[in-house]
């Protein structure tokens, strides 16, 4: 079998007004994505997600990505990632950053097609005893009115998530004041997180620390610049509180220089970004070696949410994942069968591959070509 094609489908999808979140980012009006196709000369296919600009993901992938992989076998993954990553490739690509969110989205497309040809969940294929559901926490409590996050809260708690996930990171003061309200709601037992997107320097996120860890607050996610290992572990020495991170690092190598300092407690890769199902593998077994779990970072659309659901059924070290529950079409609208929660549990899908289905339809509805990233 061999590739006889790589695309990058970009999709974009507008957010009516009600359903707008404020984040350290600023108000997000839209959600994108980057999706990849690699098809082969056996009439199988497999799509991939790519979690970054997709103006530069679209030119890695057709430019870069395609010339190097097409004639070569798609079930040898370990082969390509030698070309892509370790080769003369390597420099093209970029080792680090958006060339590697392009190499995520690839490498979840061929596990896609291993499946298909080997007839398997990917999910069976990585483990020999994978669990049958995932445990999910949902993320929707953004900066708001206290009573409306509150109310926010009531129904997430009521529709049985494992977890609720809090935006912090703006004033500490309204930051833990909103916590303090949404745990009052809830119970002292129900598990809260809090993830502050890199808003605080190290004085602030320990001051943020003590309070939040008072409260009972699971973990403290990302709470200084991402990049900043150094003062990740000065809070972590400094504080009771979890510390929980990686939605924005790219490789096993940049994990392992959280892990070695200590500087973080649980580890929180995106399969969309981090290297794809393979490099979350080695990822996951780095943490496990160092007794660490894993609770993967999934916000992206609807491919991305199927392949965190395989890896978070079958690594032995995975915890709680995270279930995007804001407004976003390009999860609940690009598969012909959405992937949704029960009870705060969800099945990986038990098809070959990503055992998903792709709407034609939809990708039409939400195709995109500007420069927006």
């Amino acid at each position: 079998m061999k590739i006889t094609d790589v695309r990058a489908i970009r999709l974009r999808a507008s957010i009516p007004a009600e359903g707008q979140v404020t984040s350290r980012s600023g108000v997000r009006e839209a959600r994108t994505t980057a999706l990849v196709r690699v098809d082969t000369d056996a009439g199988i296919h497999g799509y991939g997600s790519c979690s970054g600009n997709g103006a530069i993901v679209h030119f890695i992938l057709e430019q870069v990505v395609k010339p190097a992989v097409v004639g070569m076998d798609p079930t040898d993954i370990d082969a390509l990632w030698q070309k892509l990553y370790f080769g003369p490739r390597a420099r093209q690509l970029g080792l680090r950053g958006i060339g590697f969110v392009a190499l995520s989205g690839l490498d979840v497309a061929l596990w896609d097609i291993r499946g298909k040809v080997e007839g398997a969940p990917i999910y069976k294929l990585l483990s020999n005893k994978p669990r049958d559901r995932v445990e999910v926490y949902a993320t929707a409590l953004y900066p708001d009115e206290n009573k409306k996050v509150v109310e926010r809260a009531r129904r997430l708690a009521e529709l049985g998530y494992r977890g609720i996930k809090m935006k912090i990171g703006f004033d500490v003061a309204g930051d833990i004041e909103r916590v303090r309200a949404v745990r009052a709601e809830v119970g002292a037992n129900f598990p809260l997180m809090s993830d502050a997107n890199m808003g605080y320097d190290l004085p602030t996120a320990q001051r943020a620390a003590i309070a939040l860890a008072d409260l009972g607050v699971g973990w403290l996610e990302e709470p200084i610049f991402f990049a900043d290992a150094a003062s990740h572990a000065k809070l972590k020495a400094s504080t009771k509180i979890p510390i929980a991170l990686g939605e924005n690092l790219h490789t096993v190598y940049d994990f392992e220089q959280f892990i070695a300092r200590p500087a973080v407690d649980i580890l929180q890769p995106d399969v969309a970004r981090a290297g794809g199902i393979s490099e979350i593998v080695r990822i996951a077994a780095l943490a496990d070696s160092r007794g660490l779990p894993v609770s993967l970072h999934t916000w992206g659309d609807g491919v991305a949410l199927a392949a965190s659901l395989h890896l978070s059924a079958a690594l032995k070290n995975a915890i709680v994942m995270e279930l995007d529950m804001t407004h976003n079409p390009l999860r609940t609208e690009i598969l012909r069968a959405p992937l949704e929660p029960k009870n705060g549990l969800m099945a990986p899908p038990d098809a070959p591959g990503l055992g998903i289905e792709v709407d034609p339809g939809a990708l039409e509805r939400f195709a995109f070509s500007g420069q927006e990233a």
